[in-house]
């Protein structure tokens, strides 16, 4: 055999594997998240503070973009009638962009849990369980960002994101069709 057959036979099955692997952990199930209790709420002085959809928006990017460290943002958050979480991920050179749909709903304990509605992949029918594994595995998120694949949700853990001065926020109101948000600033007790 000449060394011509023997680099294209190479090639073909380093390709073939490549693609078997990928395709392996793209449909690999998620393993189970196991969601941390978060600190007990904060007692103190509460100040109620009501936001737009823009306003919320405006906040969420800022500390996603400050928990990275000044890194590109790898994730985009959007609110609409929904949240929209936006990203993209690279296969084979080619930049895919994603859209993951979100309904929000306020936890008791203040922090906002992210129920995935759709996801839009260009024309790929794609499980939206295999999407969040992607962005779970492949974007590097704040702490306080908790994706659970297998319950097909993102948990936005408000009272852990690092603030100043001990002051914690919760989420009270959360209604993106009437534009109600309403968040409280826990503000400690000296």
């Amino acid at each position: 055999m000449n060394k011509w057959k023997i680099a294209f036979i190479l090639l073909v099955i380093i390709i073939i594997g490549s693609i078997g692997t990928l395709f392996y952990w793209i449909t690999t199930p998620a393993e189970p998240i196991v969601i941390e209790e978060t600190s007990p709420s904060a007692e103190g002085n509460v100040l109620t503070v009501n936001a737009t959809k823009e306003d919320f928006q405006a906040i969420a990017n800022t500390y996603l973009k400050k928990a990275i460290g000044g890194k590109p943002l790898p994730l985009q958050l959007s609110v609409e009638d929904q949240i929209i979480l936006s990203t993209e991920f690279q296969a084979f050179s080619i930049n895919l962009p994603v859209r993951m749909i979100f309904e929000p709903y306020v936890e008791e304990n203040g922090n906002i849990r992210l129920e995935q509605s759709s996801v839009e992949i260009g024309k790929l029918p794609l499980d939206p369980e295999q999407i969040l594994k992607l962005l779970r595995d492949s974007v590097e998120l704040p702490e306080w960002m908790v994706v659970n694949p297998a319950e097909e949700e993102v948990l936005i853990q408000l009272t852990d994101i690092p603030m100043t001065s001990g002051v914690h926020v919760r989420a009270k109101e959360f209604n993106l069709a009437e534009d109600i948000i309403t968040l409280e600033i826990v503000i400690p007790a000296e």
